[in-house]
C-alpha cells in the first residue's frame, strides 16, 4: 500500500541531498525510505538498507566500506561493502546514531568527498550513492554528549522529515490491517481473517506503543494461532490482551508503554529479548522505555 506523504517529502525525494528521517521505533521509517527511493531519479538503482545497531563494532567498517583480500586475518576474499553495493542507488542507514566513531568519520568522508577507503586498499574509491539516514534518538543530544559528530549531523540533516507515531495516524490503521492480513494470508497459504466489528474497533483505537511493527506482529500472531476463525474480542485478549476502547481521555503513552512492558515481562520471566520480540522493537528501545519509567532492569 502507498503511504500518504506530502509535497515536502516528494521534493526531497526528487533531490540528490541527504535526508534524515526521525520518529519512534516501529513507525515505518524503513518503509518511508523505500518510498523516497522509489520516487527519486535513482529508483532503478539498488536500495541497500543497513541496520547500524545490528552490526558488531569490530565488523562495521569492513561491512560498510569493504575490504581487500588479505586485509586482516580471515579476509580470504575481497568484500565490496554495503556502500559500494548501493552505487547508483540509495544507501539507507537505519539507527544511524548507533554508528561507532570510526564509522562516523568514514561516513563523513563519503558525504564530503563521494569516496570510500576500503580496509586494505592503497587509495580511495569513488562512489555515487545517495544517503538516507534514520534515527529514533535525539542526535543533537548525542552530539552534546559527544557520542555523535556534529559535522556529520549537519551533513546528514540537509532535509529533516519526521514520521509520526501510529496513534497520530489513525486513518492509516484500517489500511495497514488489510495489508498485513493479505500479506500473512499469502505467507501461510490460508484465507484472510474475518474481524468482528468490536474486535476491529479495538484494533483501530488501540494506542499501539510499538507502532506499525507491533500491529504487524499482532496480525501475524492471529494468523498463526487462530487461522480460519473469526477474530473476536476474546481472541484479541488471548493473543495480546488488547482491551476494549473505553470512554474518557486516551491514556498517557508512557503509562501505556510501562503497563504493557510490565505485563509482558511478567509473562516471559523478565526476559528483555522476548518482550522486544513481542512488541516488534529493538532491545535498546525497551531499555530506554524502562529507564524513562524508572522500572528495574529485567534479565537480558
Amino acid at each position: 500500500m502507498a503511504p500518504p506523504y506530502g509535497p515536502t517529502a516528494r521534493r526531497a525525494a526528487a533531490a540528490r541531498c541527504t535526508i534524515l528521517i526521525s520518529g519512534e521505533t516501529g513507525v515505518g521509517k524503513g518503509r518511508f525510505a523505500k518510498w523516497l527511493h522509489a520516487q527519486s531519479p535513482r529508483h532503478a538503482g539498488p536500495f541497500i538498507p543497513v541496520n547500524c545497531g545490528a552490526i558488531p563494532e569490530s565488523l562495521i567498517d569492513s561491512q560498510l566500506f569493504g575490504h581487500a583480500r588479505g586485509a586482516f586475518s580471515g579476509a580470504t576474499h575481497e568484500h565490496v561493502g554495503l556502500v559500494r553495493a548501493a552505487d547508483g542507488g540509495t544507501l539507507f542507514l537505519d539507527e544511524v546514531g548507533e554508528l561507532p566513531a570510526s564509522a562516523q568519520m568514514r561516513l563523513l568522508r563519503l558525504l564530503q568527498e563521494r569516496e570510500v577507503q576500503p580496509v586494505g586498499y592503497p587509495r580511495p574509491v569513488i562512489v555515487d550513492v545517495r544517503v538516507i539516514a534514520a534515527t529514533n534518538v535525539d542526535l543533537h543530544a548525542a552530539v552534546a554528549e559527544r557520542r555523535f559528530r556534529e559535522d556529520l549531523l549537519y551533513r546528514l540533516d540537509v532535509v529533516s522529515l519526521t514520521v509520526p507515531p501510529l496513534r497520530e495516524r489513525r486513518a492509516e490503521i484500517q489500511g495497514l490491517i488489510d495489508h498485513f492480513n493479505a500479506e500473512f494470508a499469502g505467507i501461510y497459504d490460508q484465507a484472510p481473517l474475518a474481524f468482528l466489528p468490536e474486535a476491529r474497533s479495538i484494533l483501530l483505537q488501540h494506542p499501539w506503543p510499538g507502532n506499525i511493527r507491533q500491529l504487524r506482529a499482532v496480525l501475524e500472531r492471529l494468523h498463526v494461532l487462530a487461522p480460519g476463525e473469526p477474530v473476536t474480542v476474546e481472541k484479541l485478549a488471548g493473543i495480546g490482551q488488547l482491551e476494549r476502547p473505553g470512554a474518557g481521555a486516551v491514556p498517557d503513552l508512557d503509562q501505556v508503554r510501562a503497563a504493557e512492558i510490565r505485563r509482558l515481562l511478567a509473562e516471559r520471566g523478565g526476559s528483555i529479548s522476548q518482550v522486544a520480540t513481542a512488541l516488534g522493537v529493538h532491545r535498546s528501545t525497551i531499555y530506554r522505555w524502562l529507564r524513562s519509567n524508572a522500572d528495574p532492569a529485567p534479565k537480558p
